[in-house]
């Protein structure tokens, strides 16, 4: 059987998502044919080919003749006025950010400029819907069935159902699959993700189509709820990891179509809906280096290639209790080490680049400590960032060592700067050794990131301010080469351990609208500390003046495209224009 792999819009332009490469890798090791398809680049390089694109344009001017005088009309006339200068500008735009212009800030800010300008010009007639380079909205709400049913059909409104039904669904139906596989891992994807399933079912309803991904694990109990409606778009889910749910049931389906075998698969028949819940849960010794041949490698937007890689599966802390990413996984399992530096060296090798982003929760210290040990005795040339905790085993040496292995920049999630708030998040960690460890990095040359959550519940104005100033008052640290620091405004999740005791945290009340079915944040009230409407005050002006004082690109807007600027502000600075 022939198996397509598909990773659907919307995502980050510069590099690869990991997901499909890891179960393409998975699955060809067992034999199975599979072509996997990054649809976010794909759909992106449609959307950016002034040709291709042309029928929209001549329908918007064929439009505007008959007279529309609603919003959408004037979006519409603005765009016909405006695209043919665009159009002249796009080809130089998109060669800049794949080669050296890259580095150039003007010409990287004028090309993504350039891009987003066109995006919503020739998308015009679909107003009030909208796609940037990194999202896309629509006046559907992604967490109500009947509006995610709707969507999927709405031919004026959903700009994907075009582009996937002109230049996309085709090229995957001749490929005559068995299974169609849609990894949606953001609220991004969900629309466009359901959007192919839709089509490629209409052109081709033989085709079993099963959806991965983060966010459906999420919604494990919700989905016999709703199954009604989303098991006319898809045929069946895989909760959790999924590589050998999916050969499984690769398996079954050229055999006895036995589905209450295949683990962590949720399946319809006879008007139910069955979850397999003997759940398997992969053993990182044992999988493959990610494969990402067959990956539209030269499509990205950037100057060189960032892969993913992981050194681990789910998170070692799981105590935040903000954080719902330990649904993704059952549990953590490191990857031994000597694995990781196959997985290096093979990529390295195979794609030619030296540029990695570990891309787990966060990177255990002793993984840190080993794979830094190991990358300085082998002498292996590589840049990398990861995502990392405040942990007092993170010292001076460990980050100098991992300095001299390669590592450019630190992600930290900091969320707050008040020791109260740390201790009611679970963060496990202290202010003084926050302080610490950014002084530390710094005398090491490694650039740090920081995550700041505004409006967690209980926390006052004065705790938020705390950990404003915390930032705003260290020069050093804003002058830092790679700095960048993006505050959230604090969103109730389903599946955190907040919404195990919200009394703990002051909240008297949880609600959701009515429609959303498929809800995965809630409204919610206070008895103490900010109300949802101050942390949201408070957190507009903290954003805007971090971003007075830190510029968000390409720090805040692309961690790959980051690592690139980091990297070639050190091996050419005398070139290097900031």
């Amino acid at each position: 059987m022939k198996v397509v792999l598909t990773f659907p819009p919307s995502w980050i332009p510069s590099q690869p998502y990991l997901s499909i490469p890891s179960l393409t890798a998975y699955l060809r090791r067992a034999g199975i044919d599979v072509i996997q398809r990054d649809l976010n680049i794909e759909t992106l390089e449609v959307l950016l080919d002034h040709e291709k694109m042309s029928p929209l344009y001549k329908n918007m001017a064929a439009e505007l003749k008959s007279g529309v005088n609603d919003e959408r009309g004037r979006r519409m006339k603005s765009a016909v006025y405006a695209l043919p200068g665009l159009a002249n500008k796009l080809p130089l735009a998109k060669v800049n950010l794949r080669t050296g212009m890259f580095y150039d800030m003007d010409c990287y800010l004028e090309s993504l400029k350039v891009i987003d300008n066109w995006m919503e010009s020739i998308l015009a007639a679909y107003h009030p819907s909208s796609v940037t380079l990194v999202d896309n909205q629509m006046r559907y709400s992604v967490y109500s069935s009947a509006d995610i049913l709707a969507a999927v059909a709405d031919e004026k409104e959903n700009p994907f159902f075009w582009l996937f039904k002109e230049h996309i669904v085709p090229s995957i139906v001749k490929e005559s699959p068995g299974l169609v596989g849609i990894s949606i891992t953001a609220t991004s994807q969900m629309i466009p993700g359901l959007t192919l399933a839709y089509l490629i079912k209409k052109m081709a309803p033989e085709i079993h189509i099963t959806v991965g991904g983060s966010i459906f694990t999420k919604f494990m109990d919700i989905i016999p709820k709703v199954a009604e409606r989303l098991f006319t778009l898809v045929d069946s889910f895989i909760l959790f990891e999924g590589e050998h749910p999916l050969l499984r049931l690769i398996e079954e389906l050229e055999g006895k179509m036995d589905f209450k075998s295949v683990p962590n698969l949720v399946y319809r028949k006879d008007g139910h809906t069955y979850i397999n819940e003997s759940f398997h849960i992969e053993d990182p010794k044992d999988l493959p280096t990610p494969d990402y041949d067959g990956f539209p490698l030269r499509l990205y937007l950037a100057p060189k290639l960032v892969l993913p890689l992981q050194t681990s599966r789910g998170c070692y802390w799981r105590r935040c209790a903000f954080c719902n990413l330990h649904l993704d996984h059952l549990t953590y399992r490191p990857r031994p080490t000597d694995k990781v530096m196959e997985d290096l060296a093979t990529l390295r090798k195979k794609y030619d680049t030296n540029f990695f982003f570990f891309s787990d929760e966060c990177v255990p210290i002793p993984t840190l400590r080993k794979i830094s040990e190991k990358v300085i005795e082998e002498g292996i040339d590589i840049r990398w960032t990861c995502g990392v905790r405040f942990e007092k085993e993170l010292t001076k040496e460990l980050l100098e060592n991992m300095s001299k292995a390669g590592c450019l920049k630190l992600v930290f999630g900091l969320e707050s700067f008040s020791q109260r708030v740390l201790d009611m998040m679970g963060k496990g960690t202290s202010t003084g050794e926050i302080r610490r460890i950014v002084n530390d990095c710094l005398d090491t040359g490694i650039a740090l990131h920081l995550y700041i959550i505004v409006g967690f519940p209980s926390e006052t104005e004065e705790e938020a301010k705390e950990t404003f100033l915390f930032v705003m008052e260290n020069e050093r640290l804003l002058d830092s080469k790679g700095f960048s620091c993006l505050p959230c405004l604090f969103d109730l999740q389903k599946g955190t351990p907040i919404m195990e005791s919200p009394i703990k945290y002051g909240i008297k009340e949880i609600k959701a609208p009515a429609i959303h079915d498929m809800t995965l944040g809630y409204f919610y009230e206070t008895e103490k500390g900010m109300s949802p409407e101050q942390a949201d005050r408070i957190y507009s002006f903290i954003h805007q003046k971090i971003n007075e004082r830190v510029s968000p690109f390409p720090y805040n807007y692309s961690m790959s495209d980051g690592l690139l600027y980091i990297a070639a502000s050190r091996d050419f600075p005398a070139i290097f224009k900031p």
